[in-house]
C-alpha cells in the first residue's frame, strides 16, 4: 500500500492521496502509541496532530526512510514528548520511554494486518462489534458490558468467542495473536 502513496502528489497538496495515506496508517498509529499512552483521547490527538504538522510541512519535509518509518518516528516522538510533559502522573515513566522502541519493526512492521483486523472487526453483527470494541477498546469488563446493553455475562462471552472465531479465520492468524492486536 504504500508504494501507492505518491509522496509527490502529497507535496502538490493533493489532498485525496494525502487522505489516502490518513486513512490506511490513522488506526495502525493510534495502536501503536496506545500502547505507551493509555488515554484513548490524548493518542488520537497525537495522531491527528503529526498527520496535521506533516500537511502544513509537506513542501518542506524530506523522509529520508520509509514512510511507515517516518509516521511511526513521528508519533513515536510526539508520544514521548507528550509523556515527558506528564511524567508526574507515570509511575513508571522511564520504563515506557525506554520500551519505545528506536527501530520500528515489530509495531508497525506491517500495518496490513491491523488494517485487515479493523476491517474485519467492521464486518461483524453490529452487536458483536460493539461487544468486542466496549472489552477491546475501552476496556470494560464483561460484567460492565453485560450491565451496559443489558445483557447476559454469558452472551457477551459467547459473543467474544465468535468474535474471535471469526477474526481468526478472516485474518489466518492464532487466537492469542488476535488477543495481543486487540488489547495490547
Amino acid at each position: 500500500m504504500t508504494k501507492l502513496i505518491d509522496w509527490e502528489k502529497i507535496r502538490e497538496s493533493d489532498k485525496s492521496v494525502f487522505d489516502k495515506m490518513f486513512d490506511y496508517y490513522y488506526q495502525p498509529l493510534c495502536s501503536f502509541v496506545y500502547c505507551y499512552v493509555k488515554d484513548r483521547q490524548v493518542v488520537e490527538d497525537i495522531v491527528i496532530d503529526c498527520f496535521a504538522k506533516i500537511w502544513e510541512d509537506r513542501l518542506s519535509l524530506k523522509i529520508r526512510s520509509s514512510l511507515q518509518n517516518y509516521l511511526v518516528t513521528i508519533v513515536k516522538n510526539s508520544a514521548i514528548s507528550y509523556l515527558r510533559k506528564n511524567q508526574l502522573q507515570f509511575t513508571n515513566f522511564d520504563t515506557v520511554i525506554n520500551s519505545i522502541p528506536d527501530e520500528v519493526s515489530d509495531p508497525l512492521q506491517d500495518c496490513g494486518i491491523l488494517n485487515k483486523l479493523y476491517q474485519s472487526i467492521n464486518k461483524l453483527p453490529e452487536q458483536r462489534r460493539k461487544i468486542l470494541k466496549m472489552a477491546a477498546f475501552e476496556e470494560k469488563s464483561y460484567a460492565e458490558i453485560a450491565e451496559e446493553l443489558n445483557i447476559s455475562i454469558n452472551t457477551v462471552k459467547t459473543q467474544m468467542s465468535r468474535s474471535y472465531k471469526f477474526l481468526k479465520v478472516e485474518l489466518g492468524v492464532t487466537h492469542k495473536t488476535i488477543h495481543f492486536l486487540l488489547f495490547m
